[in-house]
């Protein structure tokens, strides 16, 4: 006796009825809206914990952007006092001309050095320097003090990258990098430089000229002080945010090194980054991260910062692996219960399915369950068994049925070919009879008595290839006697086919049409015919070509149409073409015993010839015609 709790799992899997299963599984279908809804709401959480994120690392980077302009603003305003000062107004504002003969006095010399060490200071300030035309003034050098060498001769520096910048733009400000001093300027006075051009005026105190300068009014400044800013807004591992400027050369930056790593030129961050002051998602080399760019205001500054995507994921992560973990044991325990109910249902249709699969490839066969259940699915089973065997006795019967009937239609094709060929050749013999020419006629005669014999020498529907080559060389021969040898016909085909069978006048219906509707048709009234073949993996393939009048497209298209429309399964057949009876009869011939993949095929070229074209299978014939 069976075990109560095998025979309860037995019935609850195999033996309850469909309907009842179903109701389980609609039950269990539950978590379908259960996933959904939880995954909708995980999802609008997630993306407002992300977009909490990048709002509040969008805020740090403005303050960033904020504090640069506001030591940039202090910086510009440092510049602007010594630049505008009394003593630098009468000293270098002045006509190139008189530069030489300006008068310094001693309380306004005093007055610019105590200006110059005010605005001076250890934390953004590191110098002042005033760079005037040696060429134009005397000895500035001289008023300088130790310890601060305000004046320098402009002669100095004019190999700098900044001073080259001046001296093809017409620009009054320039925020000059490390790149653009040179290098005792940046060892010794500071790695950054707001430079200010003092122009010479006319006499009516405009400038003289864009490109002409009495001094360069140079404040240096301390790039840790920006770095330091900078380095605020990088809060996290991997986190950069640098300066560059319209040349992009960094300026300053949180890293050098991430900088480097993340740098993007300034031509294209709207293209990468798309509007400025927002976050969006970036691809670099081997990872990807949040970016954005800040314009600092009256500057040719751009700010970048980099926020790896991790950083803004790794705040939604705990949360998703808690909610995972909860969702996971609560699938689980439904999955169990839904894949037990899916096996007792499944497991048997697709059994059945695959069964059903295997009528593509042959018939249906019975399948081998031992157990298939009391439900419908079990009924189903039983029911394909019981289908498999009626039909397979049908199949049987319709298949004696289909050949008798194919054998029949095609020794009624075949009948329409054979007198169809008589006529025409009877017709030539009388031609020959009537003129006279008596020899002939009995070469004609003795050559058709061959012909007839080959043809009528057995009673199966085929013939080997060598028995059809015979044939249609015959006829030709016929043809040649008709009409003074005309025709030129070559055989290229291999011996090893001649074993293979084909069926009954094959060749000689479509040797005809080339002979009278290809040759006979030219002016000349004189041509080759080739008939070539060869083997094709399973099938063997034939090519017979004239040098013709060919076939005019329109009739060709017709010609065509009619071929491929040609219908083996309907009772009613096409009628055959005009002229082309022979033809039309060989490729149903070839279609009904071969099926429709074989058949004719033509390709003409108007004043050049013809090809026509076909295949059979490669049977042998102690094969074949055992099965006719």
């Amino acid at each position: 006796m069976k075990n109560p709790i095998n025979q309860l799992v037995h019935r609850y899997t195999y033996d309850l009825r469909l309907k009842t299963k179903l109701i389980i599984s609609h039950i269990i279908l539950i978590l379908l809206p259960t996933a959904v809804l939880s995954g909708f709401f995980f999802l609008r959480i997630y993306g407002i914990v992300m977009k909490d994120n990048i709002r509040s690392e969008q805020v740090l980077s403005s303050q960033t952007v904020n504090s640069i302009e506001n030591l940039m603003s202090h910086v510009a305003s440092s510049s602007d006092t010594i630049t505008n000062s009394l003593f630098v107004q009468d000293i270098f504002r002045i006509p190139t001309d008189i530069a030489g003969n300006r008068t310094i006095t001693t309380s306004r010399m005093n007055s610019l050095f105590h200006l110059a060490q005010n605005i001076t200071d250890t934390s953004l300030i590191t110098d002042v320097k005033i760079y005037y035309d040696d060429k134009a003034y005397n000895d500035l050098m001289q008023y300088n003090r130790v310890g601060n060498a305000l004046f320098i001769p402009m002669s100095s520096i004019s190999s700098s990258y900044w001073y080259g910048i001046y001296s093809s733009s017409d620009r009054i400000h320039l925020l000059c990098p490390e790149l653009y001093l040179t290098p005792d300027e940046a060892e010794k006075n500071g790695k950054l430089a707001y430079i200010t051009r003092i122009p010479y005026t006319n006499a009516d105190q405009m400038p003289a000229g864009s490109n002409t300068a009495s001094a360069y009014v140079a404040v240096y400044l301390s790039r840790s002080a920006f770095d330091d800013v900078l380095r605020k807004d990088a809060t996290v591992r991997d986190e950069a945010a640098f300066i560059i400027n319209e040349r992009d050369v960094i300026v300053s930056a949180s890293d050098m090194s991430l900088a480097g790593m993340y740098f993007i030129p300034q031509s294209q961050l709207s293209t990468r980054m798309g509007t400025e002051k927002e976050f969006s998602l970036v691809s670099f080399l081997d990872s990807t991260a949040y970016a954005a760019y800040f314009p600092i205001n009256d500057t040719d500054w751009t700010m970048v910062s980099i926020i790896p995507a991790l950083h803004i994921t790794d705040a939604g992560r705990g949360m998703m692996m808690h909610f995972a973990v909860v969702y996971l044991l609560f699938t689980a325990v439904a999955m169990y219960i839904s894949f037990q109910l899916s096996n007792s249902i499944a497991d048997r249709i697709i059994a059945v399915a695959l069964q059903m699969e295997k009528v593509r490839s042959g018939r249906p066969q019975p399948m081998d369950i031992e157990d298939t259940g009391c439900d419908e699915v079990g009924v189903l089973a039983d029911t394909y068994n019981y289908m498999t065997e009626e039909i397979g006795l049908l199949m049987d019967s319709q298949k004696q049925a289909a050949d008798d009937l194919r054998r029949a239609e095609f020794r009624a094709l075949q009948a329409q070919i054979n007198p169809h060929f008589l006529y025409n050749t009877l017709d030539m013999i009388n031609w020959l009879s009537q003129t006279g020419r008596s020899e002939e006629v009995t070469q004609a005669i003795q050559a058709l008595s061959r012909f007839y014999k080959l043809t009528l020498s057995r009673k199966s529907l085929m013939n080997s290839i060598e028995t059809e080559l015979q044939h249609v060389s015959l006829y030709v021969k016929l043809q040649n006697m008709r009409y003074d040898d005309c025709v030129t016909f070559v055989i290229d085909v291999p011996e090893e086919l001649y074993e293979y069978t084909i069926p009954k006048l094959t060749f000689q219906p479509i040797v005809e049409n080339a002979f009278l509707h290809g040759i006979m048709t030219t002016e000349e009234k004189k041509g080759s015919i080739l008939l070539t073949g060869w083997r094709s993996g399973d099938d063997i393939e034939f090519i017979i070509s004239d040098d013709g009048a060919g076939i005019p497209p329109e009739k060709l298209d017709t010609l065509m149409y009619d071929v491929d429309h040609t219908d083996t399964d309907s009772g009613v057949k096409q009628p055959a073409i005009p002229g082309h009876i022979g033809i039309y009869n060989t490729n149903l011939r070839l279609k009904s015993l071969y099926g429709e993949s074989y058949g004719l095929f033509f390709t003409s070229t108007l004043g050049k010839g013809t090809e026509v074209t076909f295949k059979i299978p490669a049977r042998h014939i102690t094969d074949s015609l055992e099965r006719m």
